[in-house]
């Protein structure tokens, strides 16, 4: 029996799973109560916040601004991996077709949530729309492949635990 990851959810964060999961050939269901295009990533408007400039102090001061944003709650190490992950995340997206703003250098940059420096990119004011398009774009091509099955309009109802075990859900 051939193993499938299950996501619970479709909006940035499951689509996301799901074309980081098809991208390694690993077949993933993705269940959801409504399709990818209603959920609430839709409504994100500011941007993304990720250093072009790359350099350490970029890396750093953007980790102390993110930091502090967080009134001191974030996880150091969570953040510190956000951080550095950022730009390649926004490369990706661009990739797949994420029409952010733009300028002769590169994406275009605006100062958002409480940063001290511009270092969010965006695509208008409907930046959550357009990411989750790009992404439902290519977990289709995935699902076209036969790596992506997607289940809309179904409920997750319960785990099925073997011990610590997960061996699936019930929807």
């Amino acid at each position: 029996m051939k193993r499938k990851l299950i996501i619970i959810g479709a909006g940035l964060a499951g689509l996301s799973a799901a074309f980081t999961a098809a991208e390694a050939g690993f077949p993933c269901i993705l269940v959801s109560q409504q399709p990818s295009e209603r959920s609430q990533s839709v409504l994100a408007e500011g941007g993304i916040n990720g250093e072009q400039s790359g350099g350490q102090t970029a890396l750093q001061s953007h980790w102390q601004d993110t930091m502090k944003a967080g009134s001191g709650l974030s996880d150091p190490n969570a953040v510190r991996n956000l951080v550095r992950g950022a730009s390649e995340i926004i490369c990706g997206l661009m990739d797949l077709g994420t029409p952010f703003q733009m300028t002769e250098e590169g994406p275009a940059l605006r100062k958002l949530g409480g940063h001290t420096r511009p270092r969010t990119v965006y695509a208008g004011n409907s930046t959550g729309k357009a990411i989750l398009t790009a992404l439902a774009d290519a977990v289709r091509r995935q699902e076209a492949a036969g790596l992506v099955t997607r289940m809309d309009n179904h409920r997750f109802r319960k785990l099925i635990l073997q011990e610590e075990r997960c061996l699936g859900c019930f929807v």
